[in-house]
């Protein structure tokens, strides 16, 4: 009876420490990350470029390379099991942009659009990128469309999913928000964490524990820094409009019907200013369909680029055929 007792006792002392010992939960957070990585054959990389450290994913392949760039607050992970369902024959680079994920922050400095564009560009420069698919999400689509008027002859193709910039003609659920003086998009607590996650996603993954509660820590401890660059952003706000008529390579565009960020409405907006213009709209989908949807978000992707791979490329202007407009 008292080695029954013992087993007990030590049983629920092992799964009290487990769960309330943020080291331990830290530490399977950062094994289940690299599992990920390895199933999606990504490796964690860094180059040092206009004076920061840029954090970056890169699987290697013999064809054509894609770089992909994250939203406000978030980090290269958000494409880990999008990248796997990709062809192989690609080569994929995931950065974290400048002030994001493990990429250098820097409490001087002010985090526009223009400067996180300038310091991908910067990365691109030292990480020897000469020709390249481009795809970004929310503020990466912004970034992605400045680059790619700034740079055509770098960029393939342009892929926005979701793209931040331009006003919508319907307000978003965040946007009313914001209107009333909140800001979901910097959570201070995982209440504010759970709120985030509800309006990122139609249909939220699962996600194991201890991951979510590490995730919401996270942006938690990150909440001041995130605030610094959300005003910067918010202060110096550019339309992205008047350089969308500019873009000269085919361009692809994803949005998911149910995002609360960024209204599906917005899509008329890039439709009427993108001279061609691929569109996919994912139905029951939310803010970041390569991260709800990987596997079919990926497919659309992929069908884009084969389509794109068909049209000549002597000159810097292209277009998709069956372009959606």
């Amino acid at each position: 009876m008292f080695r029954r007792y013992l087993t007990v006792a030590v049983l629920i002392g092992a799964v009290c420490l487990l769960c309330g010992c943020s080291g331990f939960q830290n530490s399977l957070f950062e094994c289940s990350m690299s599992m990920e990585h390895r199933l999606s054959k990504l490796q964690e990389k860094s180059v040092q470029a206009g004076g920061l450290t840029f954090s970056y994913l890169e699987r290697s392949g013999p064809g054509e390379t894609i770089v992909l760039l994250h939203g406000f607050g978030a980090d290269k992970d958000n494409w880990v099991r999008f990248v796997r369902h990709l062809p192989k024959e690609y080569r994929v680079i995931a950065i974290d942009l400048p002030g994001h994920g493990s990429t250098t922050q820097d409490p001087q400095a002010t985090y526009t659009i223009d400067y996180l564009t300038q310091g991908f560009a910067d990365a691109v420069q030292a990480l020897n990128l000469d020709r390249f698919h481009l795809a970004g999400n929310s503020m990466g689509g912004f970034v992605s469309v400045l680059y790619s008027t700034g740079n055509p002859d770098h960029v393939l193709s342009l892929c926005l999913i979701d793209p931040a910039g331009a006003a919508s003609p319907q307000p978003s659920d965040i946007q009313l928000a914001i209107d009333r003086g909140e800001n979901p998009l910097v959570p201070k607590s995982r209440e504010d964490f759970d709120t985030l996650m509800a309006y990122g996603f139609h249909d939220r993954p699962f996600i194991p524990w201890p991951i979510n509660n590490v995730l919401a820590d996270r942006y938690i401890e990150r909440s001041a820094f995130n605030e610094k660059m959300w005003n910067d952003i918010h202060f110096h706000w550019k339309d992205v409009v008047p350089y969308l008529g500019s873009l000269q390579m085919p361009v692809f565009l994803i949005w998911g019907d149910k995002d609360r960020v960024l209204h599906v409405s917005s899509v008329s907006v890039y439709q009427r200013h993108i001279p061609q213009v691929e569109t996919v709209i994912l139905k029951d989908c939310g803010h970041v369909p390569m991260l709800e949807l990987p596997k079919i978000t990926a497919g659309h992707y992929t069908g884009f680029l084969e389509k794109c791979s068909q049209e000549p490329r002597a000159s810097s202007q292209g277009t998709c055929p069956d372009s959606d407009r």
